[in-house]
């Protein structure tokens, strides 16, 4: 009887994690896809642990089973769905949900069949809440095993994940919650894949399934309390509720955070405070055209850095400065928004957005300060290069436009800067 209790733990985990959601975490991104992972993820458990503790055959039986039917097939889109959107992906088009059918068919058809009485009926009702029911989820499960692999690919997102994390690592949020996610997944794989039942093999096996999948509740559960933020640490979990905004209440959040920092700080912390704002606001002090010349040379420099501090490797924002700063793909002449998203592997709306948000620049403009600040380097190097030569090299279509944007960007022509910057060596 105790067993037979304990089969049912994760259940009141799930339950217990959609109501505390409800309750304290509404304003999240993803807030609307956790209730119905969770509620989905609890239906199924709890179809699985009634076919066991139940009388085959019986009413509760049937109705488990049917409501497993319904459950079972939208866990592992809800999941995909709710990962893509914690790594802000694309939104995915309405017609992308028309998943939603396969439950709700086999379902009807599980309910007809069942109130129908007949040899027929009953072979048709196995076939369909056996061998359709199953198949379907082991093609969903080949599905996110291919989308795991994407992103692994993409984002090394599984590796060491959860051993970085309880060694106190900061990680991704989206890397965290995708290794924890593996686990109640094996145990779906093994179901489908042993044809039996888990909660009815041995009781060494019926424990660590039914612990597994409490434990993993659990852990995703707390997890998804951190909303939109990008990394986690396991030290955030004792201020987790601080992190629970969507991106349009996250400017408030931030606010009062900070200002309960200001009244219980010392004034030792309070002047590292203000040291760190102060290199946060370099890139307001180039837009107001503070820097001197002397400082002109490492404008770029001073635009990552002031920014770069906040990321986690594997977001947008730190791909997009690798390809720029490492690959130094704006050196290519026709370089479009649309050839980075693509590089990016994700939305030029997304690009755009990230770009203006984190560098308080258009797109064009910034590629425009990195080729100018790339010239400043290579005309100091190629003191006899042609302009024609170093419009070239630095990714300008012709020596016209170098001239002009260089003019822009610099306030001076490139003679001009060349001239002046002689002047200051050789004082």
């Amino acid at each position: 009887m105790v067993l037979s209790l304990y089969f049912f733990t994760p259940v009141a985990a799930c339950l217990f994690w959609v109501i505390i959601h409800i309750v304290m975490a509404s304003r999240t991104d993803t807030f609307h896809l956790f209730i119905a992972l969770f509620t989905a993820c609890g239906l199924y458990i709890y179809s699985e642990a009634c076919q066991v503790v139940f009388e085959p055959g019986s009413t509760i039986d049937i109705t488990a089973t049917l409501t497993g039917m319904l459950a079972g097939p939208c866990i592992i889109p809800l999941l995909i769905t709710y990962l893509r959107r914690l790594m802000h992906a694309p939104r995915s088009h309405p017609i992308t949900f028309f998943w939603i059918v396969i439950p709700a068919v086999l379902f009807t058809a599980g309910t007809l069949l069942a109130i129908l009485k007949g040899d027929q009926a009953d072979r048709l009702y196995y076939l369909v809440t056996d061998k359709i029911y199953y198949t379907i989820l082991a093609i969903e499960l080949i599905a996110l095993l291919i989308f795991v692999v994407i992103m692994l690919r993409q984002r090394r997102l599984l590796v060491g994940t959860l051993l970085k994390f309880f060694r106190g690592q900061r990680i991704s949020l989206a890397r965290l919650q995708m290794s924890i996610a593996m686990i109640p997944m094996s145990i779906m794989a093994l179901r489908i894949a042993s044809g039996a039942n888990l909660y009815a093999l041995h009781m060494g096996v019926q424990i660590a399934t039914a612990t597994l999948l409490l434990l993993s509740a659990f852990l995703f559960g707390m997890t998804a309390l951190f909303g939109t933020k990008v990394q986690v640490c396991w030290n955030d979990f004792r201020i987790i509720m601080r992190f629970n905004y969507g991106k349009e209440t996250k400017g408030a959040v931030v606010e009062a955070m900070l200002n309960d920092l200001l009244d219980e700080a010392e004034e030792e912390a309070l002047l590292r405070i203000q040291e760190k704002i102060g290199e946060n606001l370099h890139l307001e002090k180039w837009k107001s055209g503070d820097y001197t010349r002397e400082e002109a040379p490492q404008l770029v420099g001073h635009i990552f850095d002031a920014v770069a501090k906040s990321w986690d490797d594997d977001s947008l924002s730190s791909r997009f400065q690798h390809i720029m700063m490492e690959e130094q793909l704006f050196l290519q002449p026709k370089l479009t928004l649309d050839d980075v998203a693509e590089r990016l592997n994700t939305n030029k709306t997304y690009v755009s957005k990230m770009v203006n948000n984190t560098y308080n620049l258009g797109f064009p403009e910034l590629i425009n300060t990195l080729r100018v600040d790339y010239a400043e380097q290579y005309i100091l190097s190629h003191r006899d290069a042609k302009q024609e030569v170093i419009a070239r090299e630095c990714g300008f279509l012709s020596a016209s436009s170098f001239n002009t944007i260089f003019k822009k960007v610099t306030g001076m022509t490139p003679k001009v800067w060349i001239a002046s910057m002689q002047h200051q060596q050789s004082k």
